[in-house]
C-alpha cells in the first residue's frame, strides 16, 4: 500500500450524524421541506415518515392504515362520497373503526411535519461538526458500498415494480417491504387482471372484477414509490459528495506539513467529477511512484444556483422541482381511480392518466411559483481538481492514467509558469 497514513472517517464517532450504511440499507439526515413531507401523510399514512427515512415508524402507519381502513371501509366511503352517493358512504363505513382512524391519521400529519423540522435543524448541526461517514459496510448478509447512481433509473425500476428502484438504491428492507406490500394488494384488489382487461378493451369486466376498497390503495402507493426511490438515490449521491469533499480536505490537511519533493518536474491539473474514480485515480497516481505531497486533491465550490427539474448522477441541487409535481400526479391519480369505477375507461386507464395530468399540472405550478433559473436537467460539471507534481518520465503514463480513470479534463502547466513559482 503506497498510502503512509489512512484517513478512516469511522475512527470518530459524531454526536450529529449525516448518514448511515448498514446491511439494511442506506439512509441519511437529508433535510425535506416540511409541508412536502405532510403532504406525503395526506396521501398515505406512513409516506411522509418514509419520505424523511423514518422507516420504522413508516413501516408501522402503514400496516396501521392497511388494517384499519380496511375495518372502517374508509377509501369505499372516499370513493362513494366524491361519485356522489352519501347515503351509500355512510352505510358502508363502521363507526368504531372509523373514530379510531382519525386520530392516527392526524398525527401522521403533524408528526411527519414535526420530524422534518426536526431534521432541518441535525442536518445543521452535523455539517457544523462536520460529522464523518463510513462510505462502506460488509457483513454476512450484504456488501454495500456508498456510491453514485442514476436517480431516472430508481425511478423506472420502480414504474415496473414498486419496490425495485428502492433495491436499486441500495435500500435492501425498504425494497423488500415495498415491493411485497404491492403483491399483496395487488392481489387483494385483483389489479393485475383488471388491468389485462383493461389493456384488452374489456373496461366493464375490469371494473366487475376489481375490488374498490384494495384498489384505491395502489395509486398513492404507486405514485410515492416511484419518488422515493427517486429522492433516495438523489440523497445518496449528495452523501456520497459530502463524504468525499470531507476525505479529500482531511487528506490534504494531513499531508500540508509533508515538505515536496523539488525536481526536474512538470505539473498536471485534472478535475474530475466526485465519483470512486476520484480515490482510485489518487491511488494509482501514489503506486507509480509521485509521493503523496506531490498530490493535491481538492472539491470545487461551484457557483451554479440553478434549479434542475431532473437531478441526475453528474449534479443534485438539493431539493427537486418534481416535489409537488408528484404529489399532484398522486392525488389525482387516486381521483381518476375513483371516477373510472363508473366512467367507460374504467379504473385502471383513469388512474393512468390522473397519475400523467397530475404530473404534468403539479410541474406546471411549480414552475409558475419557482423563482429562479430552471434548467430541464442537470449536466457534467468539475467538482474536484487534482494538482500533481511529477518527474518528466510520468508525464504520459499520468495522463493515460487520468483517461482512464474519467477525469473530465486536464491541463499540462507551461515550464515558465513552474520556473517563475
Amino acid at each position: 500500500m503506497p498510502h503512509n497514513q489512512k484517513f478512516e472517517s469511522a475512527t470518530i464517532k459524531p454526536r450529529y450524524s449525516k448518514g448511515k450504511i448498514s446491511s439494511f440499507g442506506i439512509n441519511s439526515v437529508y433535510p425535506r421541506t416540511p409541508w412536502i413531507t405532510a403532504m406525503w401523510s395526506v396521501t398515505f399514512p406512513g409516506f411522509g415518515h418514509m419520505f424523511l427515512g423514518k422507516y420504522l415508524h413508516g413501516f408501522v402507519l402503514i400496516i396501521w392504515e392497511l388494517i384499519v381502513n380496511n375495518q372502517a371501509h374508509i377509501n369505499m366511503g372516499i370513493a362513494l362520497s366524491f361519485l356522489g352517493r352519501f347515503d351509500e358512504a355512510k352505510a358502508q363505513l363502521y363507526q368504531d373503526w372509523t373514530l379510531l382512524y382519525v386520530a392516527v391519521f392526524v398525527y401522521s400529519i403533524w408528526d411527519s411535519y414535526r420530524c422534518s423540522v426536526e431534521h432541518v435543524k441535525s442536518h445543521i448541526l452535523s455539517e457544523v461538526e462536520d460529522a464523518p461517514v463510513t462510505p462502506s459496510n460488509v457483513s454476512s448478509f450484504d456488501i454495500l458500498v456508498l456510491d453514485k447512481k442514476t436517480p431516472w433509473v430508481g425511478m423506472v425500476w420502480s414504474v415496473l415494480s414498486p419496490g425495485l428502484g428502492q433495491l436499486y438504491g441500495g435500500a435492501t428492507i425498504v425494497g423488500t417491504f415495498i415491493l411485497a406490500w404491492w403483491i399483496f394488494v395487488c392481489y387483494k384488489a385483483v389489479a393485475i387482471r383488471s388491468w389485462l382487461y383493461s389493456f384488452l378493451g374489456d373496461f366493464d369486466g375490469a371494473s366487475a372484477i376489481v375490488d374498490w376498497q384494495w384498489f384505491l390503495f395502489l395509486p398513492s402507493m404507486y405514485g410515492f414509490a416511484i419518488y422515493q426511490a427517486y429522492a433516495a438515490v438523489c440523497e445518496t449521491n449528495t452523501l456520497f459528495d459530502i463524504e468525499q469533499i470531507r476525505y479529500l480536505r482531511v487528506r490534504d490537511e494531513n499531508l500540508a506539513q509533508q515538505p515536496t519533493t523539488e525536481i526536474n518536474t512538470v505539473q498536471i491539473i485534472a478535475t474530475f467529477e466526485h465519483s470512486p474514480f476520484v480515490e482510485i485515480a489518487i491511488h494509482e497516481i501514489e503506486k507509480l511512484g509521485v509521493p503523496a505531497q506531490n498530490i493535491v486533491a481538492l472539491p470545487i465550490e461551484n457557483l451554479e444556483s440553478e434549479t434542475h427539474i431532473i437531478d441526475s448522477i453528474h449534479r443534485v441541487d438539493g431539493r427537486s422541482i418534481l416535489d409537488g409535481a408528484m404529489i399532484s400526479a398522486t392525488l389525482f391519480s387516486v381521483i381518476g381511480a375513483i371516477y373510472g369505477f363508473v366512467l367507460y375507461w374504467g379504473p385502471i386507464i383513469w388512474g393512468l392518466l390522473g397519475l400523467t395530468g397530475g404530473f404534468f399540472l403539479g410541474l406546471m405550478i411549480e414552475l409558475v411559483i419557482n423563482k429562479k433559473k430552471i434548467k430541464f436537467s442537470a449536466s457534467r460539471k468539475s467538482e474536484v481538481i487534482i494538482e500533481i507534481t511529477c518527474t518528466v518520465s510520468q508525464q504520459n503514463q499520468l495522463i493515460k492514467l487520468l483517461k482512464l480513470r474519467k477525469a473530465s479534463g486536464f491541463v499540462i502547466m507551461p515550464l515558465r509558469l513552474l520556473s517563475n513559482s
